[in-house]
């Protein structure tokens, strides 16, 4: 593997979620400055998830048209300009319109980069380089609300917003020094439009869809179990809220650490294998949550074990993804990334009906099933692929 390559993406792969969920520990210092309703605060994560999902759908087909290096420059350049402006932001309209350039700019770095990385890295080496791509996304989601919370401490809520942008630029940089552009045939004069029949393909290739709603399915268990988890702890058991970050951050750590051996696994037993092994294992943990009653230091067992499990089969899925249509491959992962996502925002909506009249145990009967159903998903995924070869 080109590590001189392979840094700057894995760089640029920690800024979206790092922007994403970072702010979160801005929100009440956000809400008591503007004097603003902690709701209407939090509509600032809302305003970034939003476009990174829908122009996600679309970015990896414009650079499948256009050169991809200028089309991951531009990202960089557009969440660098949305980071800087959020830092500048007088009140919370600003915000969230600057949170949206954001998010666009994100849109542009997530796909593409999985996308790449796949184009980087030998066949038989794929899979180990996807796990170091879920390492650089953990660090991200692990890292951001700590980082967001030294600076905001140390020098001001703005500079955090500051920092992204600069680590934004410093990524871009150091992309545009390591890559080759791509060189378009003479005469070939691509248009957005163009674009459509390119995101209309790959949407339509034999097992796209199938992963793309195993991921999505995925990520409402994994969510659902973090989020419900958290507010059942604090509302009805009133746990400190350390504790509560301490049982949930692990999940992440345990992620950062077994994300390349699962890469390793996928390649040398196969991805459908490892996918099937980490869903069993978090399938446990769920089951072992939803039929014993609450003590800290098993529960802090089962969520080490559960961020194992969710990470190896991230690190499967995601492999797969980038090796699917390897013709196709930038804006497939486009696709991919987008329904992924969309679990995200859909997992609290989707759970709340079983969380509200039924409490916890529902939501972890329901993230059991989401597994099941991703699960299937994935080995119909899979036999769709194989069919079309």
């Amino acid at each position: 593997m080109d590590l001189k390559k392979l840094i700057p993406l894995y760089l640029g792969a920690i800024i979206g979620p790092m922007g994403g969920i970072g702010i979160v520990t801005l929100i009440p210092v956000l809400s008591k400055i503007w004097a603003i309703d902690f709701g209407a605060a939090s509509l600032a994560i809302t305003f970034y998830m939003f476009p990174f999902v829908l122009v996600q759908l679309f970015s990896g087909s414009i650079a499948q048209l256009f050169d991809a290096r200028k089309t991951l420059l531009f990202g960089f350049i557009v969440y660098a300009l949305g980071g800087t402006l959020c830092g500048l932001s007088p009140n919370l309209w600003a915000l969230l319109g600057s949170r949206i350039i954001q998010g666009v700019g994100a849109a542009f770095l997530t796909p593409i980069i999985m996308a790449l990385i796949g184009e980087l890295v030998p066949a038989r080496h794929v899979g180990k380089a996807i796990g170091l791509l879920g390492v650089a996304y953990t660090m991200g989601v692990t890292l951001g609300p700590l980082i967001s919370g030294l600076i905001e401490v140390a020098y001001g809520w703005p500079w955090f917003f500051y920092f992204l942008g600069a680590l934004a630029v410093m990524a871009g940089l150091l992309y545009w020094f390591t890559s080759e552009p791509m060189e378009l045939a003479q005469g070939e004069r691509p248009h957005l439009l163009g674009a459509l029949p390119i995101f209309k393909e790959a949407l339509t290739r034999p097992g796209v869809l199938h992963l793309s709603f195993a991921a999505f399915s995925f990520f409402i268990a994994y969510i659902g179990i973090m989020t419900f988890t958290a507010d059942h702890l604090k509302t009805n058991l009133d746990l400190p809220s350390d504790e509560i970050g301490a049982l949930l951050s692990i999940t992440g750590f345990s992620g950062i650490i077994v994300s390349p051996i699962a890469g390793f696994l996928g390649d040398r037993l196969g991805r459908i294998k490892v996918f099937f092994g980490g869903a069993a294992i978090a399938l446990a943990c769920i089951g072992l949550m939803s039929s014993v009653s609450f003590s800290y230091w098993p529960y802090f067992v089962f969520f080490l074990l559960f961020g194992t499990g969710a990470a190896t089969a991230w690190t499967s899925l995601n492999t797969m993804a980038v090796q699917i249509s390897p013709e196709l491959r930038k804006p497939v992962t486009s696709v991919y990334n987008a329904i992924k996502f969309a679990g995200y925002a859909f997992s609290p909506v989707i759970l709340s009906f079983l969380y509200a009249p039924f409490h916890l145990r529902a939501v972890q009967w329901g993230c059991l099933g989401a597994i099941v159903i991703s699960a299937f998903l994935g080995s119909l995924a899979q036999k769709r692929e194989r069919e079309r070869r």
